[in-house]
């Protein structure tokens, strides 16, 4: 992304955002409730825990759902968190919760 964000990709990454966070919402609750619930058709973020708990790989997803959603409306948005690089736009688009880019993700 080399420009920033008009208004229109923030209501849509904003939009994307709140989806997912009802949705992780939603499974979480049901983690909770003791249902069976699978984690697979879930497009969790790069760093995985060996060993981690259905519980703990949600909130620790909603937990970065969130940071997102309060970036939003700030000049960090669509930044790395690590570099302050720009994110690319389809990087954002498919997933808007992303906070850091490709140099600074864990290999």
């Amino acid at each position: 992304m080399t420009a920033e964000p008009t208004p229109e990709q923030r209501q849509r990454w904003q939009g994307d955002l709140a989806r997912k966070g009802m949705d992780l919402y939603t499974l979480l609750t049901d983690v909770l409730a003791g249902k069976n619930v699978t984690l697979t058709t879930l497009k969790m973020p790069h760093e995985q825990k060996p060993g981690e708990k259905k519980e703990e790989q949600l909130r620790r997803y909603l937990d970065l759902v969130s940071r997102a959603q309060k970036r939003l409306g700030t000049p960090a948005w669509g930044r790395c968190v690590r570099c302050q690089a720009r994110l690319a736009e389809i990087v954002l688009d498919e997933a808007p919760w992303t906070e850091l880019c490709g140099a600074c993700q864990p290999k």
